[in-house]
């Protein structure tokens, strides 16, 4: 679990960034207020779930866990499984309900942003090849080790994209919700969303709250880049992750988004090149 991470500041297309290696592939991350190496956000990641997971549990034994908090937090969600992990966070997702039930109620009609982008170097993924590996079930089976705040992500392909059931937390901010809706974005219901013309794989979807209030907004998109333009001897790819809601949110909580879509960032585009790399995924 331990990884050998470099970091310095580096300008790249306009934009500083974050310069990291991680699992020996180069990565430029940029989004959170304060930038840190995207371990630091993944560990206090874990100790908000560890530390939930634990009180929820009360006395109920524990299985051995691993000292790193990653680690751990994932070997006991594994352990725990999906429907345990519904039924311990209930009490939790209520909390979250009357949250963005708040946040809405005290928001005008204008919306916010949460942005994170990273360019990934990885020589068995383009980003044609990561937008058909995350449209897969790999993906699914990714997300539980995707963030430590992930605890259950169910999709299906619909007529017109994706649709997903979603329990997952921002910060501790733990949510029940769906994207029952993920593919080519609505501009004329939501304009805000930027246009991106550089950026030819794009798709959006709702953020649906468990009585269907909708709460939030989901933008990815994907583009090619050049290696020369980051001083790398191969050709990678940009992901742009965006999550908007009502302006009544604290910008406390968007930077939570931040960090947290940093942390996915990484780890999905690393499964992906493990899956790819091992045959397990074909794109």
């Amino acid at each position: 679990m331990f990884k050998k991470i470099i970091f310095l500041f580096a300008f790249a297309l306009g934009a500083t960034a974050l310069n990291e290696t991680i699992d020996g592939y180069k990565y430029f991350l940029s989004g959170p207020n304060i930038d840190q190496p995207k371990s630091v956000y993944e560990h206090a990641a874990a100790d908000t779930a560890l530390n939930l997971l634990k009180r929820r549990l009360g006395d109920e034994p524990l299985p051995e866990l691993p000292s790193d908090n990653v680690a751990a937090v994932l070997k006991l969600k594994k352990s725990l499984g999906t429907e345990m992990l519904k039924e311990l966070l209930a009490p939790d997702t209520d909390d979250a309900d009357s949250f963005w039930l708040r946040v809405i109620n005290n928001s005008s009609d204008s919306w916010v942003s949460a942005d994170a982008r990273g360019v990934a170097f990885l020589p068995n993924v383009s980003y044609l090849q990561f937008a058909a590996w995350y449209a897969s079930p790999n993906a699914d089976a990714a997300n539980l080790a995707a963030n430590p705040e992930h605890y259950v992500k169910e999709t299906v392909t619909t007529s017109t994209g994706l649709s997903s059931k979603i329990l997952e937390g921002w910060g501790g901010v733990t949510t029940n919700f769906t994207i029952p809706n993920f593919g080519t974005p609505d501009r004329g219901k939501d304009p805000f969303l930027r246009p991106l013309p550089e950026f030819p794989i794009q798709e959006a979807g709702d953020k649906n709250l468990r009585d269907g209030t909708r709460f939030g907004v989901l933008h990815i998109s994907l583009r090619p880049v050049s290696g020369k333009d980051y001083g790398q001897p191969i050709d990678g790819f940009e992901v742009y992750s965006t999550v908007w809601y009502q302006d009544g949110v604290s910008d406390d909580h968007l930077d939570q988004e931040r960090r947290h879509m940093v942390i996915e960032i990484v780890n999905l585009t690393l499964q992906a090149q493990k899956d790819i790399q091992s045959g397990s995924f074909s794109p």
